[in-house]
Parts: structure tokens; C-alpha cells; sequence
């Protein structure tokens, strides 16, 4: 699936198809005014990632073989395998024997963190930059083992190429640094020397990442460490922990499918988790460098990564670390090694891990791995679903179809470009008014204004619970998913009652908001009578869209909280 673009000038240049918004105040309002983005999208909204050779990969694929999409997943799923292919190198040259380097390749191999990365083609730079920053290993382990003195340039090459393909390279420097201090057995000053090299890339990448305008801002999902360190601290608190559970056993995108209190409660799991673990692996990290390495280049690893939504996905470099780590562990309760008691009662609480961890990573972990395709697929029909039902009539072309609530804009967005891909009409514009999972009420004040105010308000937490509902919320349920991805387009920056948006043809007005300033109900202004021909009123039941059937003026309507069929 393609993003659309929103304006034809950053569709040019095939080095730079991850940059979405670039901030520009004026570029914003202009496609707010022609209702190519949500009304409630932060005036300055960047979302610009510099990723030139993944970039190119895609371009590459709608230049060969644009209509073959299997031969992208091909290309893809080469990338993975080159990953698999250096991870197993490294560990290889990291562990001994050769079965537990093997173990640990296959634990790498097997880890479902890889499954978006490999099924869905916008993630490829994940796999793409894993490679580039095991190569990176590879060849700095050479240099400083063996005296290979072409790795020394050959490793930030190497860095580089996998910082230009995606930010999740920059754990290649955490494993770096981690091999200075518990693997390099040079003074203490040729360990900082050896790490200069690659200090200079990654400083020469950040300084052109800023000059260049690249970054995140104005996003309730996407932080920028640069532009909001303190913010960037707390998700770090918040996020890193649930990413730790996820290497080990607990999903870690789980959180996003709770209520707000068990959400609470999974935090404190995850923590307690962190403590077992390391506790658990304290024995082997004492005794072994390689064990040291593989750890404090996992957690590092898990730094940037919580600069988004924690996602199993995010882990694909610290599961490097993780797994080496995780295959040191079991060949050492196996063979029952000098620190594992020799008592069956002591042992107990080792071997119990042992297996559990085996149950986690051996059997569990491929058959997510592997049922990764479907979960995407089910997703994609959902989207699908709800955009083949949209009008597709030749008249509409000269109407703006308005959809007066949706389980998250995330999907309605995607509506009209699916449609013309299918080469079917669409309409003139499509403006997506109202979005939430609780009721929304929509009451019409006059004749050409329409009022939306979802329970809740706009914007609303995930897994926030149903005003009024509190006692009675579910803990965990899929639907409360889906107002994440609304905070996509906006941080916490508050609205003001009062504010008015040009909004495709509209001018939305927001009339009543929450102590923190989220909209609760905005009232949307028309040029028209709202049953003039030129609008097409829609609204989501059932995962499809079907007409909606205005109020009289002075009337309230309340549509039920959504449903989603799939589910």
C-alpha cells in the first residue's frame, strides 16, 4: 500500500519517498484547504525520514516490475535473508561452540519481531538496515581481531549505508560501543580511537539529518529525541520496558489493546520481567565479555526505538543481542555449567526458565512469524472492505463525500486511494468529519452546520474508557487500537474553543474542548444547505460505509460505537 502524496513536488526525487510532511506551515494549510489531510492535523506536522537507499529499492520496483508485487516481496525477502545470513557470520565469530552460535542464529532466524519487516514492503528499510549494521560488526571485528585493516573503513561504510536506509542502524553504534568495552582487549585510548570512525558517520548523519529538515514534530506517535529530549526521556521510561518484555516474551505492542489501567498494570509486568531476567542472566554476564557485549548492545538498541509506539517490530536489532544472548543461556543450563546448582531444587528455577523460554522462542515465536502474512492480510481486508463500499457512480466526481465517523481516519483515509487504484470514480474530495469507537453524537444547529462530538472527545487516549462506562470497560479489547493511529497527525497541542480550519471546502470551528484541549465537539460550517446534491453523506456501520441520514435542524442523532466485522 502507497501513501498518497500531498503535493506533486516531493514525489521527484527517488532518494526520498519517507518524507511525508516536511513541516511547511504554508504546504499544511494549502492541503488542509483542499482536504488532502484531517482538520485536525498539527499546523507544522513533519513526518520526513532520510532513507535514500531504501528509498531506491522501491523506486526500483515500480520502475522493473510495477506490476508484479510478488517480485517486491522477493526483493525483500532477500534483504531479510542477508540479514539472517550476517547475523549468523557474527555470531559465528562471537560464541563457541559452533552449535550455540548456530542456536542463536536459528533463535535470530526464527524471531517473529522480523515479520513486518519481511510482509509488509513500507518496513524494508528495517531489513535493509540491519544488514548494512551487521556488516558493520563484522567488518570492525575483523579490523580489531584479526588486524584486517580494510574494516576499518569498511565498517562505517558499511554504517552509513545502513543509516541511509533507516534509523534503526543507530543500534549498530550501541553494539559498537559495547565491543569497545567488553570485547576489544587493546588500552583503553586505541578502544576510543578504534571508535572514532564511526563516531564521524553517525555525527556526519545527524548534522545532515537536521540541516536538511528531516525529523519528527507535531505527532502524537512519532517523537524526535533532537527537538523533544525531555519528552523523548519520558518515553523512554514508558516504552522501553514493554520493548524489554517483548524480546523475551510479552508482546510488546500488547499495551495497545488494553484499557488504560491494565495497560498500567502491564507496565509493572514488564518491569517485574526486566528484573527476572536479568537476575535470571546475572550468572552468565558476570562470567562472560561476549554476554556483556550481546546485553548492553540489546538494551541500547532499545533507545531509538522507543522514539515511537513500542511494536515487536522495532526489536529486529536488539533481538541481535537478545538472542545470543538467550542461546548463551540455554547451553549453559543444558550442559549444566559451573554456576548452575547442582541441587535439582536450586536448579529448578533455572531449568523452569529454560523451558519456558524454549515454549517462547522455539514454538511460539515462528508460528507468529509465520501467521504474520495473515494478520496483515485481515487487516488489509478490513481496509479494502470498507472502500469498495464507498460510492464509485460516475456523479460523484462532482460531489465531496463526507464520512460523519469512523473507527480511526487512519482507515477512511486510505478510501479514495484504494479506489483509484482499482480505477474506479471517486469523488471530488473525500473529508473525514468525526472519528472514535464510542458513540457519536451529531446534532445540526442550523441548516448548513453540522456538529459532531464523539463520546469521549476527539483524540481521545488509547484505551481511555467510554465516559460515563468506567466500571463496566473491557481490559482488553482490538478496537482500542485504533485511536492511536489518530494521534498520528497531531501531538498533545492543545485546541482552543474557538479556533476555526479551512478544511476542504468547510470551515470547522471547535466549540467545546477538555481540560488538555482536545476537541470534544466541533462544529463544521458549509457554504451549502447540507442537503445540497454536491455532498454525499456517509458514515461507517458494520466496516462499510452507508448513506447518513441528515437531521432535521434543531434534531440529535447518536450512532452506536463502531463495529468491526474482521473482529
Amino acid at each position: 500500500m502507497s501513501d498518497p502524496p500531498l503535493d506533486p513536488e516531493w514525489t521527484r526525487s527517488p532518494f526520498n519517498v519517507f518524507s511525508f510532511l516536511d513541516g511547511d506551515e504554508q504546504l499544511i494549510r494549502r492541503a488542509l484547504e483542499e482536504g488532502r489531510i484531517l482538520w485536525w492535523t498539527h499546523p507544522k506536522l513533519k513526518l520526513a525520514f532520510l532513507r535514500p537507499v531504501s528509498s531506491v529499492t522501491h523506486w526500483l520496483d515500480f520502475r522493473i516490475w510495477p506490476d508484479h508485487p510478488w517480485l517486491m516481496h522477493v526483493q525483500s525477502l532477500l534483504w531479510f535473508a542477508g540479514a539472517i545470513v550476517a547475523a549468523a557470520l557474527l555470531y559465528r565469530r562471537l560464541l563457541v561452540p559452533a552449535w550455540v552460535a548456530g542456536l542463536a542464529a536459528l533463535l535470530f532466524a526464527i524471531d517473529d519481531a522480523h515479520g513486518m519487516p519481511v510482509v509488509w514492503l513500507a518496513n524494508r528499510n528495517a531489513n535493509i538496515g540491519v544488514l548494512f549494521g551487521l556488516i558493520a560488526l563484522i567488518a570492525h571485528d575483523r579490523w580489531r581481531r584479526n588486524g584486517w585493516r580494510p574494516g576499518a573503513f569498511v565498517a562505517p561504510l558499511a554504517l552509513l549505508l545502513g543509516l541511509l536506509a533507516g534509523e534503526i542502524a543507530l543500534a549498530a553504534g550501541g553494539y559498537l560501543l559495547a565491543y569497545a568495552l567488553f570485547l576489544d582487549v587493546d588500552t583503553w585510548r586505541g578502544r576510543l580511537a578504534s571508535l572514532v570512525p564511526a563516531g564521524l558517520v553517525g555525527s556526519l548523519w545527524w548534522v545532515t539529518y537536521r540541516v536538511m529538515g528531516f525529523g519528527a514534530s507535531g505527532s502524537g506517535v512519532y517523537i524526535d529525541p533532537g527537538a523533544s529530549p525531555v519528552e523523548f526521556v519520558h518515553a523512554v521510561i514508558e516504552r522501553a520496558p514493554m520493548l524489554f518484555a517483548g524480546l523475551w516474551g510479552i508482546p510488546s505492542g500488547l499495551g495497545h489493546f488494553l484499557s488504560q489501567s491494565a495497560a498500567h498494570i502491564l507496565w509493572l509486568v514488564a518491569v517485574g520481567l526486566m528484573v527476572a531476567v536479568t537476575i535470571l542472566l546475572l550468572p552468565i554476564l558476570r562470567r562472560d565479555r561476549a554476554a556483556r557485549f550481546f546485553a548492553l548492545g540489546m538494551v541500547l538498541s532499545l533507545v531509538p526505538a522507543c522514539a515511537t509506539f513500542p511494536d515487536d517490530r522495532l526489536l529486529y536489532f536488539a533481538g541481535f543481542g537478545g538472542m545470543g544472548l538467550l542461546a548463551q543461556f540455554l547451553s549453559a543450563v543444558w550442559q549444566r555449567v559451573d554456576w548452575v546448582p547442582s541441587s535439582r531444587i536450586r536448579r529448578l528455577p533455572f531449568t523452569t526458565a529454560s523451558w519456558v523460554l524454549v515454549a517462547f522462542h522455539l514454538v511460539l515465536s515462528p508460528l507468529s512469524l509465520a501467521t504474520t502474512s495473515s494478520r496483515v492480510r485481515t487487516f488489509g481486508e478490513m481496509v479494502n472492505r470498507a472502500a469498495s463500499s464507498l460510492p464509485s457512480d460516475p456523479a460523484v466526481t462532482d460531489q465531496v463525500a463526507l464520512i460523519v465517523n469512523t473507527p480511526t481516519a487512519f482507515i477512511s483515509f486510505y478510501g479514495p486511494l484504494l479506489q483509484a487504484l482499482e480505477g474506479r470514480p471517486i469523488p471530488n474530495r473525500t473529508l473525514i468529519l468525526g472519528s472514535g469507537i464510542y458513540p457519536t453524537t451529531i446534532s445540526r444547529p442550523a441548516s448548513n452546520v453540522i456538529a459532531i462530538r464523539p463520546d469521549g472527545g476527539f483524540l481521545a487516549p488509547p484505551g481511555s474508557p467510554r465516559p460515563g462506562h468506567e466500571d463496566s470497560q473491557a481490559a482488553f479489547h482490538p478496537v482500542y487500537f485504533f485511536p492511536m493511529l489518530d494521534h498520528l497527525y497531531r501531538d498533545a497541542t492543545p485546541f482552543e474553543v474557538g479556533d476555526r480550519i479551512g478544511y476542504g471546502g468547510t470551515v470547522v470551528e471547535v466549540v467545546d474542548v477538555t481540560e488538555n484541549g482536545r476537541p470534544v465537539e466541533v462544529w463544521f460550517h458549509f457554504g451549502v444547505e447540507l442537503e445540497d446534491p454536491s455532498l454525499l453523506w456517509l458514515q461507517w456501520q458494520g466496516g462499510v460505509y452507508v448513506p447518513f441520514e441528515l437531521p432535521a435542524v434543531g434534531e440529535t442523532v447518536v450512532l452506536p460505537e463502531v463495529y468491526l466485522p474482521l473482529w
